[in-house]
């Protein structure tokens, strides 16, 4: 007969307390084998939200990793082709440098031939993608934004490129020679028009004298304009004579003669026996003049215009002279695609670096798009092409001319005074350059939350192996003391306390 007092030694209480310890060995054994303190998110308790929140942190962090990646593959390719850009801007602009003809006026071939592999490497960098995304084409990133060179320049499958379209151009404002424009003399006074109503040719703008004994008649204002020189008496030698022009590309010229009552030599008229000899002689010399400017410095500015026409910018249509025939037209029209070159055929954005972004952050976005048609690349594009139609030789009297007109304008357009303009390839690498830092910082500070992250889902998931241990072996001693002590009650009986004999 046992003779266990339950209440003086509850063994269910006992046995439930060692199936307890039992079951808390089995955790403790679990976790040293796993480094884990739960399998399931149920067995976390209240630190599962916490731990589920942590993973999701870490796991935004990791996929704006591959995106700072990717961005930052792009940015470093945008680095290196606005570089080779700027150093083909600043190797241009010193090519192209008036009276610059070389021995013999070898640079009037090597400068073309010369513009033309400049624009080649251009087209090719505007051209570059980074696995099939175009970096020039803004959000049209998987259309080739430039066609080649060689298309741009001389068309293809039946499409103007910019010599023909140019050529038009020069057409149209060099007209008959004499830039569009009438020259002639009655008696006294000599009268100089613009042939029409139209946007092409020397425009006239103002006119001016040192001379007493002439009168001046300005221009109104009102196209076609018109202006008059008369004589009412006989100019003394040096008196001079000054008409004002505006060219294609909106820059300025003008043309002086000098009276002289010898014999005249280039910008200079002869005065005559009378006031209607002299208008004669200043009306001829004024013809020779005219006709000298438009065969270079008009065609220079043509030909800049042109560009400006047919390489346009953000927002801007082509445009077209109205033909033929071409050196009476009177109008431009917009360029009809399927007989014109389009010269850029990427997106066209007002806001080119925002046309691509991409968020990097839960609080931070870079925006790093570009496109060809911005400002710096289009006047690099313009400058090189317009010198690149060239054709100079020392048997053209007007090759020097032109060469110096062309090489100031393009000069101009590539000036560093540009440099700090919206669109420039020099604000262009900085923008991007300022995405990258940004970039760059972003996943710095990203490494180093996702460091702490992983501390602190550590701590909530992990075990230190040693604790667990220690653990182990007290609840093990705990649990075999627990095992003898209920052993050793549960077989007592009265047996063993009855006397004997």
């Amino acid at each position: 007969m046992t003779i266990i007092n339950r209440q003086l030694y509850p063994l269910q209480t006992s046995m439930s307390l060692i199936n307890k310890m039992t079951d808390q060995f089995g955790t403790l054994q679990q976790q040293l084998a796993t480094g884990q303190k739960a399998n399931t998110l149920a067995d976390m308790g209240t630190s599962r939200s916490y731990d589920l929140s942590l993973r999701a942190a870490s796991s935004r962090i990791d996929s704006y990793a591959g995106s700072i990646q990717m961005v930052n593959t792009r940015l470093t390719m945008f680095n290196t082709v606005t570089s080779q850009l700027a150093t083909i801007q600043s190797t241009a602009q010193s090519a192209m440098t008036p009276s610059a003809y070389g021995s013999s006026n070898g640079n009037f071939g090597t400068t073309p031939s010369l513009a033309y592999s400049n624009l080649d490497q251009v087209v090719n960098l505007l051209d570059t993608d980074v696995a099939g995304r175009y970096l020039f084409s803004g959000n049209k990133t998987d259309a080739v934004p430039v066609p080649s060179t060689d298309e741009l320049i001389n068309g293809a499958n039946g499409k103007a490129g910019f010599a023909q379209v140019a050529s038009e151009r020069q057409q149209a404002d060099v007209g008959d020679g004499m830039g569009r424009l009438t020259l002639s003399s009655t008696a006294d006074t000599a009268t100089l028009a613009e042939d029409a109503a139209q946007p092409f040719g020397f425009k006239l703008s103002t006119a001016s004298t040192t001379s007493a004994a002439v009168t001046l008649t300005q221009p109104n204002g009102t196209a076609p304009q018109s202006l008059g020189v008369q004589f009412t008496a006989l100019p003394t030698d040096g008196d001079k004579i000054t008409v004002g022009l505006t060219l294609p590309d909106g820059t300025s010229d003008s043309i002086t003669l000098t009276a002289t009552t010898g014999t005249p030599g280039a910008g200079q008229f002869q005065v005559g026996a009378d006031a209607t000899a002299t208008a004669a002689n200043f009306t001829t010399a004024l013809q020779s003049s005219i006709q000298s400017e438009a065969g270079t410095t008009l065609v220079a500015a043509s030909n800049n215009q042109a560009a400006n026409e047919f390489f346009t910018g953000q927002g801007q249509t082509q445009m077209r002279v109205q033909g033929p025939n071409f050196a009476t037209a009177t109008q431009l029209v917009a360029a009809d695609p399927t007989n014109t070159v389009t010269w850029y055929q990427g997106g066209d954005s007002a806001d080119a670096r925002g046309s691509i972004t991409a968020k990097i952050d839960d609080h931070a976005t870079v925006q790093y798009g570009a496109q060809a048609n911005e400002n710096g690349t289009v006047n690099l594009v313009r400058a090189l092409a317009v010198m690149s139609i060239q054709n100079f030789s020392n048997s053209d009297a007007t090759s020097g001319g032109r060469f110096d007109a062309i090489a100031t304008r393009n000069q101009d357009r590539l000036a560093a005074t540009h440099a700090s303009e919206p669109g420039s390839i020099n604000m262009l690498t900085v923008e991007l350059a300022n995405a990258q830092t940004t970039t760059s910082n972003v996943s710095k500070q990203q490494t180093a939350y996702q460091a702490q992250l992983t501390n602190m889902v550590s701590d909530l998931e992990t075990v230190p192996q040693e604790q667990v241990a220690t653990e182990l072996l007290a609840l093990q001693t705990r649990l075999q003391a627990s095992y003898q002590a209920t052993s050793l009650i549960a077989h007592l009986s009265l047996v063993n306390y009855l006397p004997t004999g």
